[in-house]
């Protein structure tokens, strides 16, 4: 073998060198072990009364040497008394000879050096303290042995500050066993969180004292709050939120047992959506996000100023009781525990977007990305509607018209308002931008995301504190998502995999999303009294700009068209709470609250365009042909219409709730909470909505129809508007203006008991809650405009969609502790979910991707019986294992219905259905996998899933009509039993992951899955609609650095990027049941199974991909 003598030398250069450098290391360290053993040096030395300067001199001559500046320290002022020291370390001799002098000293090499003392920061110790119940424990006295004491405020907690050391911390209160916590450590500058949960004692005279360490104590706090829920409860915390990658409440509400997202906005609890679950923000119950239904977007929630998350799966009479799926509840800090001042700032991109091209109809202004649109895409003030009279559409003349046309009222709902001769179209039609129709090209942008948060906290004297939390946050996103269309096609018919042009409905959906707010809360606390103003402001604007090429699905022998939308909204959301809390006299506590809450939601010049096929030319197609309207079309329906709209909701509501509470029978075998107390709220949502049609003459000179074959944005700039022939204006629609002015408002009663017994292993929760709501939806200006001749009677019904009445709401929880880590719970509580004004409102409001108008109608409320079971098991905090069953039967649940009417195939409504059935069962697995090797890196590995399995039975009604026999009105039958879930509902759902949540780094690998869901349901079943959700696989990394003051966090989203759909079973898996067999009316029997199964001819309507996303974030904490 031959050796390369060049690499030969280089490997002994590089020996002789690691030689030499351990070498030298190992001088290093010898010398300086030998430095460091001079204060451990022993020594014999007698001091004699004198100064200290003496003294001094007296070390120095034992070879002692100490450095200082003696122009700054008169050491000759300064005495001490005689001690002899014999063999004892020199440390102790200069901590005796420097006693009571602001110096500290260390040594350097052969020298001691002195230095002036540097002030150390104190640390605290704070907590709460939780009674046997696992409730905040108010007035509990917290002593420091041999330093400070205090009492636990009404919200149960104590702080304290101390210097840094070790200390023993005992707490007692009367009834209770004395706790006694040895070795708490506190740090300087650093907080010691210390929860206690308390237990009650059996002796009435001798005091008790339970003796524990610090991390036992803890952990039995820990468990308090985590086990001892009055309800069927789920939850994360603030420390949790911290150690995940998460950076808004979307993505940490998804950790939650049950709970998954959609679109990383929406929360699904138990496989039931949206209306069926309730948002909370600091215990008020927040509107609607949506202008089509009902449900809230949580990814408008910044986690920093975020202290838990809780998701009630069963009610109390104390709770809010619109809710059957869970009530998420979002609560935010007021007084912090620590000071903190965190910015953030992140970037990121998706797959499909960023440097991909990115189109868009308007030129983008830089205000957009602070969720601001410019002014010239605003409506102008003053714009007038118009209704086509015969007489105007024999003439084809539009507003002024002629002097026979002058004196006609604009609209026939308000004769005595604005004439024709008052309002010139042509001029009006001027005043848009025209350049709100140009096709614009960009570049993909990478995602933006900024961040500042601070809190502060005060200590004042006796007891009180004051501090204050405030957060601003500004991010913006850009993400291209390809889907396919072709909703609408015969049955039988499957487009989607088509593969000729325009014939499976391909097109892009450009989406632009920026979103900006704040936080700023305040709070004041002594030990009887807590005061809190929370309040939070948040703006998200989305503008998406979708382009297709499609077929008329119904007729595809018609020609094919490209069609463009795009809707920028605005949602602005701003709520202010002040709450109090204030211990009475008799040990009764008061808690009283009001809250102010409003949105506004703003389509801002929504584009619908359509553009026919011009020419074909070999394999290039040619659309410049505009589907621009004629008079003879207005009414037709708004599917067909190319427009532009400008729609906006302003809802208000004021929210109050005031309770008294008092513990009877403490230390007695039976002890109870008692609480009574009146909540309420009024809300006050508002619609209106304008709309502009792109309209044209209906004949040339020669009375020949004709086409204008120029793009929009050259046809409707202002010096090419006019009502010639080959000129186009636009019609502002008769309908625009108010479309309803609705009000609801509820009064609720409550009473309720929180009772222990059998020595406190038997937890029951009961009481009522006594509920009035009342709602009226006022549409009449809206009908009035919308039927000139007179409102027709197979809508009367719904003109003030109204309900009013009382509901008593009846609810147990019963929780039986098997072992201290084992419970067994059962709940049953009625709940009531009520429409929402949206969902009772006749006006038809676009939806791109239905390619169809959602409307409502006057509806019902939807009550609930939930009975619910369930074994839980805590091996340690933080962890899990847990079982439950569960049953709701809902009387008139509410579902989007299609019409099965051909000629309203693009009308969906909200209805109620007659009944519904679900039961299922429910697994929870949280597991750290330290047991294997305790006190390593293992107690920081999780493995956790969550599944639900859900069966649903639905008795549905007929879609509503009205009839003349047997008596005039609207009239829907019960159909036969429709084995299916019930919209929005899933028969399964699978989230797990494994997840590595260190203090300097952490991983997590997150799997979620969830079975087909009903989208849309019709009483003809095979027309019902079925979602797909893709799986998804996300994975995020981070790494704490600078003393874990910093943090970079890596998110990589939808690794899997598979395709969404909604498909319809084939009309092959039912059977059609002939009169005799289900009644009056005909109905279908399920023979078959509503899985997507393609071989048996179910076919795909709508299909989307959103692409892998990619999120890094740096924040720093100062």
């Amino acid at each position: 073998m031959q050796i390369n003598l060049y690499y030969f030398h280089l490997i002994m250069r590089i020996f002789m060198l690691s030689v030499i450098s351990i070498l030298c290391l190992t001088e290093i360290l010898l010398a300086s072990g030998a430095n460091a053993q001079l204060l451990q040096k022993k020594i014999t030395l007698e001091i004699q009364e004198g100064s200290i300067a003496e003294a001094v001199k007296n070390l120095e001559s034992k070879n002692i040497l100490i450095a200082y500046d003696a122009t700054k320290y008169d050491f000759d002022g300064k005495r001490i008394g005689a001690r002899r020291f014999s063999g004892r370390p020199l440390r102790e001799v200069l901590t005796y000879v420097f006693k009571g002098i602001d110096l500290d000293f260390r040594e350097t090499g052969p020298y001691i050096i002195l230095e002036k003392k540097v002030p150390q920061t104190p640390g605290r110790i704070s907590g709460t303290v939780y009674d046997e119940r696992g409730l905040p424990l108010i007035g509990a006295n917290v002593r420091v042995i041999g330093s400070k004491s205090a009492q636990t405020g009404v919200d149960g907690t104590y702080n304290m500050e101390l210097p840094a050391g070790t200390y023993v911390v005992e707490i007692s209160y009367i009834s209770y066993k004395t706790q006694r916590v040895q070795g708490v450590k506190v740090e300087a500058g650093q907080r010691t969180a210390l929860d206690i949960a308390m237990q009650i004692s059996n002796q009435q005279i001798e005091n008790v004292v339970v003796t524990s360490t610090f991390k036992k104590a803890s952990v039995a706090g820990l468990y308090a709050a985590q086990k001892n829920a009055a309800s069927v409860t789920d939850g994360i915390s603030a420390e949790q939120i911290a150690r995940t990658p998460d950076i808004n409440m979307a993505g940490s509400i998804k950790r939650i047992s049950g709970v998954t997202t959609i679109d990383n906005k929406f929360v699904v609890v138990r496989g039931m959506t949206d209306r069926y679950n309730q948002a909370m923000l600091d215990g008020v119950n927040i509107p609607s996000t949506s202008m089509i239904k009902r449900n809230f977007s949580f990814d408008a929630i910044p986690t920093e100023v975020v202290s838990s998350v809780v998701v009630n799966k069963t009610a109390t009479p104390d709770m809010s009781s619109e809710f059957s799926g869970g009530q998420v509840s979002v609560n935010t800090l007021d007084i912090p525990e620590e000071n903190f001042t965190t910015i953030q700032v992140g970037t990121g991109g998706n797959s499909q977007t960023t440097g991909k091209d990115f189109y868009r109809l308007g030129e983008r202004k830089a205000s957009e990305f602070f969720t601001f649109q410019g002014k010239e895409n605003r409506l102008p003030d003053n714009m007038l509607t118009w209704y086509w009279h015969n007489e105007a559409i024999q003439k084809d003349l539009p507003p002024p018209g002629d002097d026979e046309l002058g004196n006609l009222p604009l609209n026939p709902s308000n004769p005595n308002g604005p004439r024709y001769r008052d309002l010139d179209a042509i001029a009006q039609s001027r005043r848009l931008n025209s350049d709100a129709l140009s096709q614009y090209q960009l570049k993909g942008m990478p995602d933006q995301n900024y961040r500042l948060s601070m809190g502060r906290v005060y200590n004042l004297p006796r007891e009180q504190r004051f501090g204050f939390v405030a957060s601003a946050n500004l991010r913006s996103e850009q993400n291209i998502v390809n889907f396919n269309n072709v909703r609408g096609q015969e049955l039988g018919l499957n487009y989607l995999d088509s593969t000729g042009f325009a014939q499976n409905g391909g097109g892009i959906s450009y989406r632009f999303m920026s979103a900006m707010g704040g936080v700023v809360n305040i709070g004041y606390q002594n030990p009887k009294l807590k005061v809190a103003l929370k309040n939070m402001y948040s703006r998200v604007y989305n503008d998406s700009y979708n382009e297709a090429y499609r077929l008329p699905y119904k007729d595809v022998g018609s020609q094919m068209f490209k069609e463009e939308f795009q809707e920028p909204e605005l949602l602005a959301l701003r709520q202010h709470k002040l709450e109090l809390q204030y211990q009475l006299p008799a040990d009764v506590r008061l808690h009283v609250d009001g809250t102010m809450n409003r949105i506004d939601q703003e389509i801002i010049d929504q584009r619908k365009l359509k553009y026919n096929l011009t020419a074909r030319i070999g394999d290039q197609y040619y659309f410049q042909t505009p589907n621009i309207g004629m008079h003879s079309k207005s009414g037709v329906a708004v599917v067909d219409d190319d427009s532009r709209m400008w729609a906006n909701i302003d809802e208000k509501a004021y929210l109050w709730n005031a309770a008294l509470s008092r513990m009877v029978g403490e230390g007695n075998p039976v002890s109870a909470l008692i609480k009574v107390g009146y909540s309420g709220w009024n809300r006050h949502r508002e619609m209106s909505v304008f709309r502009m049609l792109p309209f044209k003459k209906s004949f040339d000179e020669h009375n020949q129809g004709y086409e204008i074959e120029l793009p929009y944005d050259v046809a409707l700039a202002p010096e090419n508007i006019g009502a010639g022939v080959q000129q186009a204006y636009y019609y502002a629609d008769r309908n625009g203006g108010a479309i309803f002015d609705g009000r609801m408002t509820s009064h609720a009663l409550y009473a309720m008991a929180d009772q222990k017994q059998f020595n406190g292993k038997l937890r029951l929760v009961y009481g009522v809650r006594a509920e009035y709501f009342n709602l009226l939806n006022q549409q009449e200006e809206y009908l009035a405009k919308r039927y000139p001749n007179g409102i027709p009677e197979y809508v009367k019904d719904d003109i003030e969609p109204s309900e009013k009445g009382w509901k008593l709401l009846p609810s147990i929880n019963a929780t039986y502790n098997l072992t201290p880590e084992l419970n067994l719970r059962a709940s049953y509580a009625k709940t009531v979910v009520r429409p929402d004004l949206r969902e009772t409102s006749l006006f038809g409001m676009y939806s791109y991707e239905l390619n169809g108008t959602v409307s409502g109608r006057n509806l019902k409320s939807t009550t609930i019986d939930n009975a619910d079971l369930r074994v839980e098991w805590y091996p340690s905090p933080g962890e899990i294992v847990s079982v439950s069953g569960f049953y709701k039967y809902l009387d008139k649940p509410i579902e989007l219905v299609q019409d099965e009417n051909p000629n309203s195939s693009h009308d969906y409504r909200y209805q109620n259905q007659h009944s519904a059935k679900n039961y299922g069962l429910e697994a929870e697995v949280r597991k750290s996998l330290g047991f294997l090797a305790e006190g390593t890196w293992l107690d920081n590995l999780f493995l956790y899933g969550n599944g639900t399995l859900m069966k649903s039975e639905v008795s549905a009604m007929s879609f509503p009509r009205y009839v003349l026999e047997p008596e005039p009105g609207v009239h829907s039958e019960r159909r036969p039993l429709q084995d299916r879930p019930l919209i929005g509902q899933s028969p399964w759902l699978l989230n797990a992951g494994i997840a590595y949540w260190g203090d300097l780094a952490g991983v997590t690998v997150n799997y979620n899955a969830v079975g087909y869901r009903t989208n849309i349901s019709s009483d003809q079943p095979f027309k019902a609609e079925y979602e797909v959700l893709p799986r998804q696989l996300d994975l995020q990394l981070y790494a704490r650095f600078f003393k874990k003051r910093a943090e970079l966090k890596l998110n990589v989203a939808n690794l899997l990027n598979e395709w969404g759909f909604f498909y319809q079973n084939s009309f092959s898996d039912f059977e059609q049941l002939r009169p005799g067999e289900s009644g009056n009316t005909l109905g279908y029997r399920l023979i078959g199974d509503l899985k997507y199964e393609p071989n048996d001819g179910d076919r795909k309507v709508y299909r989307k991909r959103d692409g892998r996303r990619l999120n890094l974030t740096l924040t720093y904490n100062f």
